[in-house]
């Protein structure tokens, strides 16, 4: 398996919950001079939250709807609805993803549970880039940690408040 030893060697560490001291737009230029084309797409998928094509990124895509298919079964027990018509399909099984989905459905508020969905997705990551800390699927988890973390901060209260009150605008006007 090819080694990236200086790509990955000079990425930054990130941490959920901080922005990161690398934007992804950083990240992908970084990666255009390190990897083949066809990496690349996986990369570009990751960042995109989209379904790679094939390779070594399936693994996290597979990962990314067990879990979204974990949270629609249990917001469809939730509502005594059926879910089997939004259910994806996907290879392999996760007993873990399940569980982190249940946990995190235990917490008390929207915000802490999507921050313990991000977590478990930051979890599968770190696992991807651990079956080979200086090769391609260290570079995947980076990309899809750092679209997390890109996510988290650029979620403002201020922004959120305003979108709270156009959708309630929005249904007491019907």
């Amino acid at each position: 398996m090819k080694k990236h030893w200086y790509l990955v060697a000079s990425l930054p560490a990130l941490r959920l919950g901080e922005k990161p001291a690398m934007a992804a737009a950083g990240f992908r230029a970084a990666c255009a001079g390190h990897l083949e084309a066809e990496e690349i797409l996986m990369v570009d998928a990751l960042l995109e939250n989209r379904e790679p094509a094939r390779g070594a990124a399936s693994r996290l895509w597979n990962a990314e709807v067990q879990l979204r298919d974990a949270v629609v079964r249990v917001r469809a027990k939730n509502r005594g609805t059926d879910a089997a018509r939004f259910i994806r399909p996907h290879e392999g099984f996760s007993v873990s993803i399940e569980k982190m989905v249940t946990d995190a459905f235990t917490r008390p508020n929207p915000l802490e549970r999507e921050m313990e969905l991000d977590r478990a997705r930051w979890t599968l990551a770190d696992e991807l880039a651990l079956t080979d800390a200086f090769g391609f699927p260290a570079i995947l988890a980076f990309a899809a940690k750092v679209r997390i973390a890109e996510r988290w901060a650029g979620l403002d209260e201020s922004a959120g408040q305003a979108k709270v009150e156009e959708l309630i605008d929005q249904a007491t006007a019907l």
